[in-house]
């Protein structure tokens, strides 16, 4: 099996798995249901739901994809690492702000003051 496509959102995920059932073209999505678990921003590192089919299929599904979506950015052709296209940079940047997001106790517990 090889990465081929990730969808940007989980409308486009549904529509073109029915592309695939009504083609007939084997396919396997990588985290279908594990990547909605997380909650919080999404982060391709950990979340992306990718499209992967067999390898002698890999040009007609291909085709299938770029007959719906023309401007559509294949795994192969993202250079990332297949990891959803996404620059450790923007991983990072994503994450800074989790510490914002849940913060530590930074103060004393009960309200009691020493």
């Amino acid at each position: 099996m090889k990465r081929l496509y990730t969808p940007s959102d989980e409308s486009e995920l549904v529509f073109l798995k029915s592309m695939f059932e009504a083609s007939g073209m084997p396919y396997y999505v990588q985290n279908e249901h594990f990547g909605s678990m997380y909650v919080g921003a999404y982060m391709s590192a950990l979340n992306a739901k990718t499209i992967m089919v067999p390898d002698d299929i890999f040009d007609d599904a291909k085709d299938l994809i770029l007959s719906v979506k023309s401007d559509a950015v294949f795994e192969d052709e993202r250079g990332g690492g297949g990891d959803g296209g996404e620059s450790p940079l923007e991983t990072l940047l994503k994450y800074l702000p989790l510490g914002w997001l849940f913060p530590g106790s930074g103060g004393k517990k009960g309200g009691k003051s020493e």
